[in-house]
């Protein structure tokens, strides 16, 4: 049976070709492989629009396009694309600059080396950059050193990160062409083949960090590097919150931690395992949840350093966390690193832990052998928290609410 093509295919076809080329835009592949994938996602996205308006030009939706192009696509980020997408057809590929912040974490502090800045005349390697740390490290003193590398990309003398933009540039997009769909409400399979293609690709889908960000560990021992293999449970829509009110389904009459910990204790019970998880509370009552794994634990270091970075611009009151751990004699351990340590392991356990913007701190501990006895549950939630500590990876948050309530006090005081 033959496929007709729908008056939405052209448009369609153009934004699956866009999407594809930055899919190929990868992180560490060379500035000539990337500007190629840029410009053609450049030509491509402004594409869309020609092949609409030749799509539409003779029926009665063209009215409809003009309108939702200008709801969606008459802005400063609209209006740069157009322009980019003229400079790199007309006069030049897109002049592309990347920047890489190594990130190195211990359990009081974080250290960011100099910003290394690459053009296509500079580039190096990824790798010899990872390599150029051994010595350093060598001489560290440490049994393990924990650092991320962080890449992120502009245009040559700009101070805007490209993410941005393609992200918001993409989304602009998407509720055009949904808008578009709606209208004409057409059956095209050829139309649906391409919205299906085009939901399964990446770039625009997975967490930013996945993208752009590595983690890594150097074993001062055995004197190797270890890159992180990662995952992450998303909602979909990174900015997505959620009512606090949400958890009362778990335990209606409850502080915000017993909801917290039998929601995860039952995840718990039924899948016996858990994604260490981070949850955010905003000064709104909204929530989000932020689930991970990952083979090392440096990413939880930047996870906890990327928090503590947003709790003044995002307004965040509180932050609760829950992990999987193990416990040990100290002395077994000494001067073993991450995966050694495993072998000397006493006890598995369920740890939760919150803190808020007035440095109250809580936690509680649950083993794991023992969450599905509901009495035994029932008397750690109700016990009194443990002590007011946190654990060392989570002291970035806890030196920003503390930097936040003393510039507070001195406020309050001066007045």
């Amino acid at each position: 049976m033959k496929k007709t093509r729908g008056l939405l295919y052209p448009a369609l076809q153009k934004f699956y070709s866009a999407l594809s080329s930055l899919e190929k835009f990868e992180k560490g592949s060379n500035f000539f492989d990337n500007i190629s994938h840029l410009d053609n996602f450049f030509s491509e996205y402004r594409n869309i629009t020609f092949v609409l308006q030749k799509s539409l030009a003779k029926t009665e939706f063209i009215s409809v396009y003009e309108k939702l192009r200008d709801k969606y696509l008459i802005n400063d980020v609209g209006k740069w694309f157009v322009g980019k997408r003229n400079n790199i057809v007309k006069e030049q590929p897109f002049d592309l600059e990347k920047r890489i912040v190594i990130s190195i974490y211990s359990g009081k502090s974080i250290y960011s080396l100099p910003d290394l800045t690459f053009t296509v005349e500079n580039d190096v390697d990824y790798s010899s950059i990872v390599e150029s740390l051994r010595k350093s490290f060598l001489n560290s003193g440490q049994i393990e050193v924990f650092f991320s590398a962080e890449f992120t990309f502009y245009e040559r003398g700009h101070t805007k990160d490209l993410y941005d933009n393609f992200i918001l540039g993409i989304t602009q997009m998407k509720l055009l062409l949904s808008g578009i769909q709606k209208e004409l409400n057409e059956d095209c399979v050829l139309s649906e083949e391409l919205e299906r293609r085009i939901e399964k690709l990446n770039f625009y889908r997975v967490p930013k960090d996945f993208l752009f960000v590595d983690d890594y560990v150097f074993n001062c021992k055995h004197e190797n590097f270890k890159k992180a293999s990662r995952a992450a449970l998303t909602s979909g829509h990174e900015n997505h919150r959620s009512p606090i009110e949400n958890l009362d389904q778990y335990l209606p009459n409850g502080d915000i931690l017993s909801k917290f910990e039998l929601m995860h204790l039952v995840i718990f019970q039924m899948q016996n395992r858990l994604m260490p998880t981070c949850m955010i509370v905003y000064s709104d009552n909204t929530f989000q949840f932020n689930s991970f794994e990952s083979s090392i634990k440096t990413t939880v270091y930047r996870k906890f350093n990327e928090i503590a970075k947003r709790i003044e611009k995002d307004d965040i009151v509180n932050i609760l966390f829950v992990t999987e751990m193990y416990t040990y004699n100290v002395s077994d351990i000494k001067n073993l690193d991450s995966q050694e340590r495993v072998k000397h392991a006493k006890n598995e356990i369920l740890s939760f832990y919150m803190i808020d913007n007035q440095l109250s701190i809580k936690s509680h501990i649950y083993e794991t052998k023992k969450v599905n006895d509901f009495k035994y549950i029932a008397s750690v939630m109700h016990a009194k928290s443990n002590e007011q500590e946190i654990p060392t990876f989570m002291n970035p948050v806890k030196l920003e609410f503390d930097r936040l309530l003393r510039v507070e006090n001195e406020l309050n005081n001066a007045t």
